[in-house]
This record gives structure tokens, sequence and C-alpha cells, in this order.
């Protein structure tokens, strides 16, 4: 199975995944991504972080190539209640 690398990127910050997952193809890592985007739009809330930052999780190959961007933040806050994540997007 191909191993696929997750990287986390804001504005300012880059967290590399060294250790990487391994999954059936593309589609599984993208879905991986969207995971992990939500995961972290959900402990920002949470922690009472910023929530209008645009991230990304930037999905590589064993060799660093750039397969595929998923893009994602939170919505708008409406009313009393928290932001919640808007559903990811991918740039291909």
């Amino acid at each position: 199975m191909p191993r696929y690398y997750f990287h986390y990127r804001t504005d300012d910050t880059l967290i590399r995944d060294e250790a990487g997952s391994e999954l059936t193809d593309l589609e599984a890592a993208e879905h991986r991504a969207a995971q992990i985007g939500k995961a972290i739009i959900e402990r920002e809330a949470v922690e009472g972080g910023e929530m209008d930052e645009a991230r990304s999780i930037e999905i590589t190959d064993a060799s660093g190539h750039e397969l595929l961007y998923v893009v994602f933040w939170a919505g708008p806050q409406i009313g009393d209640g928290q932001a919640s994540p808007i559903e990811p997007s991918t740039l291909h």
C-alpha cells in the first residue's frame, strides 16, 4: 500500500508529518485529510483558537511530491454559538 504524508499548513506554520500513513489510494488519503481538518477545527473551537484562519492539509507521497491540498476553515459564527467546521474543499 502507498504511504501518504499529511502536512498541516497555516499562513504562519508548517507542521510536517514525518511518519505518514499507509492507505489504499489518494481518495482514502483525501478522506483522512478531511478528518484531520475537522479534528483541528474542533480542537481550536474548544481551546478558543483562531477560527477565521485558512488552513490546509498538504498530501504528499513518499518521494515528497505534492498530490493534493485539502483547504479548510471554520464557518462564520451565527448567534451565540461557536463557529462550525465547513466541509473541506480540495485543490488538485
